[in-house]
């Protein structure tokens, strides 16, 4: 078995930043996505000089948040829902098909241009921050033709719920709901109708579109969505689910959470202090069962 433990949302929040150079550091961090559309100074550009020696480096294309690098968000789609987060609208109007194709096609070649731009290298994955690269097809077939062009790895979050550690489900009421849910094939025109649709339903909508309209990665993948990387031993028992020649990529969100920083997403939080403490339990449980950690320079594109 070979395990890739790849970080999200480097370049958001300074403080998440060291948090995963410092799990790079230590060897706990085997692969990192960078986001590339906030300002790229030289302290983030000596770290992923840093880093590279000891993991590989993608980008984390970003549709979602409100700042793109040509646009802001509802530029890229058609109908402005009053939604608190931006990605909540961006997901409606990618599964409606109400987007601008065009102009997601171009803020993509911007993002991958200021990638290679700041950072002298093309990225060695590529991924969706706030998976949205799995709502709409069209976007969908953007990322596999920038993966096939470039021989690079395409990271699919497919995250079903009847994957989970029946322990999450059995000793929490929410996930009981949300397996109830999923067990009786609630269609997106019934997310769609409910009030509160996008907040309480985040995690329905998640697992309707992995189940109803996302590829199977061709690497295994364990991803954070549903909270269980926070306790080492159901993430444990996740792992020891795959077979003994499976790569694993394991999606983390680790990082620091300074109260000071002025932080640009709620998420940055104590969660991410708790998955970068079990970050840390996970590198020596891989040691001690002879589980190789690896990264998508070390395998060959598939």
């Amino acid at each position: 078995m070979k395990v890739i433990i790849n970080a999200d949302d480097f370049g958001i929040d300074i403080d998440r930043d060291f948090g995963i150079f410092l799990g790079v550091i230590r060897g706990c961090i085997t692969s990192v996505s960078v986001v590339v559309t906030n300002k790229i100074g030289l302290l983030r550009k000596l770290m992923i000089k840093i880093m590279r020696t000891k993991a590989s480096i993608g980008i984390h294309i970003n549709l979602t948040d409100d700042n793109l690098i040509n646009y802001r968000a509802n530029d890229i789609y058609y109908h402005c829902y009053h939604y608190k987060k931006t990605k909540y609208s961006f997901w409606r109007n990618a599964i409606e098909n109400t987007i601008n194709i065009n102009k997601i096609r171009k803020e993509i070649k911007c993002q991958l241009d200021k990638f290679y731009n700041n950072y002298n290298f093309f990225p060695e994955h590529i991924d969706g921050h706030n998976h949205c690269n799995i709502f709409n097809k069209e976007i969908e077939e953007l990322f596999e033709k920038i993966s096939l062009e470039h021989e690079i790895h395409l990271r699919i979050p497919y995250e079903n719920l009847n994957l989970l550690d029946k322990r999450l489900i059995s000793n929490n009421n929410f996930f009981k709901e949300l397996y109830k849910f999923t067990e009786d094939k609630i269609d997106y025109e019934v997310l769609k109708n409910n009030y509160d649709y996008f907040f309480k339903y985040d995690m329905y909508l998640n697992n309707y579109m992995c189940v109803k309209n996302c590829k199977k990665d061709s690497i295994k993948y364990i991803g954070t969505m549903y909270g269980y990387f926070r306790r080492l031993d159901i993430l444990w028992n996740q792992l020891t689910k795959f077979k003994e020649n499976d790569v694993i990529q394991i999606m983390t969100h680790p990082g620091f959470y300074w109260k000071f920083v002025n932080h640009k997403t709620i998420f940055s939080n104590n969660d991410r202090v708790k998955e970068f403490k079990v970050l840390q339990e996970l590198k020596v449980k891989l040691k001690e069962n002879n589980v190789e950690c690896s990264n998508y320079k070390k395998i060959k594109f598939i």
